[in-house]
């Protein structure tokens, strides 16, 4: 499924990610948070320029969360690519989206890369995270990901538009054997 995706940049959560993923996907771990399943991928000949996980404040009785951030580069594009998943608790899903977003500007800043931002929220677009998030970027794919509703979703900075584009190529068989969430994938372009 992934490698039917053709993507240059993926975000996964929830993935024990190792040798095995990349042989079969094609890809390069860029960064991975361990702790938190959360990772970007690139395919071969995508530069990074930077990569880090950071783990995301605690909040007692709940899981631990990170994110992974990596800067890339591809056909003169250069994204400071975040993958993350949010909690279940309304709380910790704003704190955390907050933390991200100060994260992921600081180090595009470093980088004069555009923001994106790749996570499974869980929360609807009418909530206080994904509202926070939608505050500030542009919303990129479409359709419900999970359980017959939208939970999860790609936010672009500044300058760069993503245009949706569904599953391309992969089979309904592919896609439930993958994941239980639908993939969001978008091209992104400077606008």
């Amino acid at each position: 499924m992934v490698r039917a995706l053709a993507a240059d940049v993926l975000c996964v959560q929830e993935r024990g990610l190792g040798s095995a993923f990349s042989r079969l996907t094609g890809l390069d771990p860029a960064c991975h948070a361990r702790l938190s399943g959360v990772a970007v991928l690139v395919r071969p000949g995508v530069r990074v320029l930077h990569a880090e996980h950071r783990r995301l404040r605690w909040f007692p009785g709940l899981e631990r969360r990170s994110i992974a951030v990596a800067v890339v580069e591809a056909e003169g594009l250069r994204v400071a690519a975040a993958s993350f998943h949010l909690d279940l608790h309304a709380g910790a899903r704003l704190a955390h989206a907050v933390e991200i977003v100060r994260r992921v500007e600081s180090v595009a800043g470093r980088f004069d890369a555009v923001p994106v931002l790749a996570g499974d929220l869980n929360e609807l677009p009418d909530a206080a995270a994904w509202r926070h998030l939608a505050s500030r970027y542009a919303e990129g794919g479409e359709g419900a990901t999970f359980a017959g509703k939208r939970i999860d979703a790609i936010f672009t900075g500044p300058g760069l538009e993503a245009l949706a584009r569904g599953v391309a190529g992969a089979g309904e068989d592919d896609l439930a054997a993958a994941s239980d969430h639908r993939p969001v994938v978008a091209d992104l372009r400077p606008v």
